[in-house]
């Protein structure tokens, strides 16, 4: 149970950093690289590529213990459509 614990609290935290990671960076995802899918993982761009499989292919055969953040990145015309 303990364990089990601990789990959530790891990943709970992994999830926060995501957070103020993108919340921080996510113009320069946007200028950067618009239209691509990026994976994120302790607060570094670990992978960029065009699909979701190309980007998490790279993670599947490794063994790492938590998957990194993986996200689309919109293109600027995109994301005005969110500020309205």
């Amino acid at each position: 149970m303990e364990d089990n614990l601990k789990t959530l609290e790891k990943g709970s935290q992994i999830l926060q950093q995501h957070d103020q990671w993108m919340a921080e960076h996510l113009d320069e995802l946007i200028e950067q690289y618009p239209g691509k899918v990026v994976a994120i993982s302790e607060g570094k761009i670990v992978k960029v590529g065009e699909t979701y499989q190309e980007v998490y292919q790279a993670f599947l055969s490794s063994n790492v213990e938590w998957m990194p953040m993986v996200i689309s990145v919109p293109y600027p015309d995109e994301v005005q459509e969110f500020l309205l």
